[in-house]
């Protein structure tokens, strides 16, 4: 019994929410707006669309590795505040957590990931 008064709701739901589909779909504008597909970006509108530029590859690798390294403060952060509580093990889960980083850092190094030749 419980399932039917649920599927009839979810018809119920379904009907209306096609029928307004459908309503505003009728009576809606049909003409578009000018500025719809205008770009805004930041607050600073754009009035050459030859003006817009593109963005090294350096600066979205640079937002990932802060990222990164932000991610990693948040979790040495709660260790810091229970140190006396973990003891030795959580010591070792640290250095292997902050190990693990530097060798990605290493990585991202050597790879030129934090080379900005312009």
């Amino acid at each position: 019994m419980e399932y039917i008064a649920l599927g009839i709701a979810f018809i119920v739901a379904l009907a209306i929410a096609l029928g307004q589909a459908v309503v505003n779909d009728i009576l809606g504008m049909r003409k578009k707006d000018p500025l719809e597909d205008y770009p805004y970006e930041c607050g600073v509108p754009l009035y050459d669309k030859e003006a817009r530029g593109t963005f090294k590859q350096g600066y979205y690798l640079l937002g990932l590795l802060l990222i990164l390294f932000d991610i990693e403060a948040a979790y040495l952060f709660p260790w810091a505040v229970v140190f006396k509580d973990i003891g030795i093990y959580g010591l070792i889960e640290v250095i292997v957590f902050v190990g693990i980083l530097t060798l990605g850092f290493i990585y991202a190094w050597r790879k030129g990931a934090l080379n900005w030749e312009m």
